[in-house]
């Protein structure tokens, strides 16, 4: 029998490791709940919730990396996506990351583009990771986080067999 004590340093880095895992906490645990309240009340009232998260400086980064600034920029571009009802953008923030100074931060996560068909049948048509940069507005603006910055990059296609 083989004895236990090579293996126990390797079983505390793995127990201390897991411990420093903790949640998120203080601000940074308040710009995951920002960011999961985005995608809550984008999917009840789409648009023009999408538009009320940005800054009034914001953008949004389209497809081919072309900058979207301003609401008005972001509505024409947005619009016809949410006026199809069987179109859903889903996220989930995985990680934030919030400036010493508190008015700076960012969030990554995963997000899935659904096309509800005929029939409750759900087609994912795209799926990635996206990053967003987000201010904390002055205590006197209402000292809420707006974005800043929304990008997003879909997943890379599994490259054919050889």
């Amino acid at each position: 029998m083989k004895p236990l004590l090579p293996w126990i340093p390797l079983a505390l880095t793995l127990c201390f490791a897991s411990a420093c895992r903790s949640a998120p906490s203080g601000p940074e645990a308040e710009l995951l709940a920002a960011d999961r309240a985005f995608c809550a009340a984008t999917q009840e009232r789409r648009l023009e919730a999408w538009i009320a998260a940005f800054d009034e400086h914001g953008s949004q980064v389209s497809h081919d990396f072309r900058p979207i600034t301003g609401a008005e920029a972001i509505r024409a571009h947005m619009g016809s996506f949410f006026a199809d009802p069987a179109n859903v953008l889903w996220w989930e923030p995985d990680t934030a990351r919030v400036s010493e100074a508190g008015n700076l931060g960012s969030t990554t996560g995963r997000f899935r583009v659904e096309r509800r068909g005929e029939a409750g049948k759900v087609e994912v048509v795209a799926q990635g990771r996206y990053f967003d940069i987000w201010r904390r507005l002055p205590a006197e603006q209402g000292g809420t986080w707006k974005i800043f910055l929304d990008l997003g990059e879909p997943d890379v296609a599994a490259e054919p067999a050889r």
